[in-house]
């Protein structure tokens, strides 16, 4: 009777560990800025852990694009994301959230692309 409960503990043991490694596993939540190119105007440094504490939801970007880097410069190169897809989806959300009267970012070309 001991010996099946010692293999019981052991079984759950090891479930928990294992489930303690592949939750921390999944935590990683990429970058805290990411450095985008921005072609003639300059780059784009997106603050990816101020939008990541601000929003619940990954998927309206990560819909568009997936979870790994240089996902959008890879995009381009093979001509499934065009050049302005993710200045545009950027810029729709800022205004949305600006035309809602809440804390919203930078529309402006300038003051996203620094040279």
């Amino acid at each position: 009777m001991k010996t099946g409960m010692l293999f019981s503990a052991m079984i759950i043991g090891g479930s928990l560990f294992l489930s303690a490694v592949s939750s921390m596993a999944g935590d990683d939540k990429g970058a805290e800025s990411i450095v985008l190119k921005g072609g003639s105007m300059g780059s784009i440094t997106f603050p990816h852990a101020t939008h990541q504490g601000l929003f619940v939801d990954c998927r309206p970007c990560h819909d568009l694009f997936p979870k790994e880097s240089l996902a959008i410069d890879n995009l381009k190169a093979e001509g499934k994301l065009q050049k302005k897809d993710v200045m545009n989806m950027c810029r729709k959300c800022h205004m949305d959230l600006a035309e809602k009267g809440q804390e919203a970012g930078p529309t402006s070309c300038k003051d996203c692309h620094k040279k």
